[in-house]
């Protein structure tokens, strides 16, 4: 069997069976009044162990911290006895300190036994009884019981064996659901989108709760996707008011405010960013929890991109801590910065690079240069660099000779149509001349 220690990180790269420790050298965040505790307070479960410990795994200077949560909530909350020694032990190579952990573990081991004996005996009554309320709720049991020994991929196949119990479409989406959010926090977004698709069929018109859990796993399956563009489209729409997703402290309002944002500044144009995001009423509400992204949003509105440029790398310094965000942190910086460099220039028909390398915050004009020799042959800019002045000259279309394009252009097309209707008459002709031969 997987456990929660092998099989929940497949998002980030790891194989399964391999060790949690990886070396790292993201150093704390930067943001103000950033408290690990507090950040890590705001989930519970798997959700919060599983933060806590990618945390452990990428900023050394809070590893010991991160992994004693994550130990704590483990101890608390949880049967599973491999996460537990592993995180003891990396603990103990941490600080010297080494901690008794048989005693918890002949415990819970214990009551895992005892447990597991009475579901399938549950199960095995009901089963000849042929109740399937009992079955179901007995099924139920079983998933409670493997999800707290950490047995996710067991969890969702004891899911899955429950539909065949089930009376009615309504306990089918449940199922479905709830696959949805063991995947959700393992990681596995294209399995969200999946599970989504199957409530939905079972489910086609859901109650408003269902139908904001729903908004909110897609969205994140989306973001952790790097589909920013469906991502945002999904965030913008979401209420604050529906406290029962929130409720299960698997994602958070600050998450929202975050995730909106980052995916608005790398899909969206200017105008989209005001008229979807600050001007958007539902989703300041989730601005009003993360005031920094709110400061992002309008500092990129109001074109005052050194102020948004220094606002997004203190942002991503805490965004690299997040098992969502994270792994597209460096995507995400390169595409917004890309969107500052073409707004920057869009007024211009020429630009000193000296200039504005500086009002860009890059390193040296070296810096900027490689970056628009990437954008022109991506194509995300018209322009020429003139090595000589210094200067980024922008290519422009003379109105004559645009109009002389459209006009060959039509040529062309009207060329061609005219040359397949002269291929069709012909072989309409020779047709005709060989059914006549035929009928001689």
């Amino acid at each position: 069997m997987s456990s929660i220690s092998s099989v929940m990180y497949a998002a980030t790269g790891q194989h399964f069976g391999t060790s949690l420790a990886r070396s790292a050298s993201i150093p704390e965040p930067s943001l103000l009044e950033f408290n690990l505790r507090s950040y890590l307070s705001e989930y519970t479960g798997y959700a919060k162990i599983r933060r806590a410990i990618y945390v452990g795994e990428r900023c050394p200077a809070l590893s010991i911290e991160s992994y004693s949560v994550a130990f704590e909530e483990l101890e608390e909350k949880t049967y599973d006895t491999t996460t537990y020694k592993h995180i003891a032990k990396l603990l103990e190579q941490l600080t010297g300190e080494q901690r008794d952990t048989d005693e918890w573990e002949r415990r819970v081991s214990k009551q895992v036994k005892e447990q597991d004996t009475e579901i399938r005996g549950k199960l095995e009554r009901a089963k000849k009884q042929v109740s399937k309320k009992d079955t179901l709720q007995a099924q139920w049991e079983l998933v409670r019981l493997q999800q707290q020994r950490g047995l996710m991929d067991e969890s969702v196949r004891a899911l899955q064996d429950g539909r065949t119990s089930c009376g009615g479409m309504a306990e089918q989406a449940e199922l479905h659901m709830e696959a949805a959010r063991v995947s959700q926090v393992m990681g596995r977004w294209l399995q969200v989108a999946t599970y989504i698709q199957r409530t939905e069929s079972v489910l086609p018109d859901p109650d408003e709760t269902v139908r904001a859990e729903l908004a909110v796993l897609r969205a994140q399956s989306d973001f952790g996707d790097g589909k920013w563009s469906a991502a945002v489209t999904g965030l913008r729409v979401l209420s604050i008011d529906t406290a029962s997703v929130f409720a299960r402290k698997t994602v958070t309002p600050r998450d929202i405010a975050l995730y909106g944002t980052l995916a608005g500044l790398a899909a969206l144009d200017r105008d989209q960013v005001k008229q979807q995001l600050l001007d958007n009423v539902q989703f300041g509400q989730f601005l009003d929890r993360m005031p920094e992204c709110q400061a992002l949003l309008q500092s990129y509105y109001d074109s005052k991109y050194d102020d948004a440029l220094n606002l997004l790398t203190r942002i991503l310094s805490f965004c690299h801590l997040d098992p969502v965000i994270g792994p597209h942190a460096s995507a995400l910086k390169q595409r917004i910065r890309d969107n500052i460099v073409v707004l920057y220039i869009q007024p211009f028909v020429s630009v000193r690079m000296a200039s504005m390398a500086t009002a860009l915050c890059f390193g040296s004009t070296a810096q900027l240069e490689d970056t628009l020799v990437r954008m022109i042959d991506s194509g995300l800019i018209h322009a020429r660099i003139d090595g000589t002045t210094g200067f980024l000259i922008k290519h422009t279309v003379n109105a004559r000779d645009a109009a002389l394009n459209r006009v060959e252009a039509m040529h062309r097309a009207f060329a061609q149509q005219a040359e397949l209707m002269t291929a069709r008459i012909q072989y309409l002709e020779e047709e005709s001349v060989r059914k006549r031969g035929a009928r001689a």
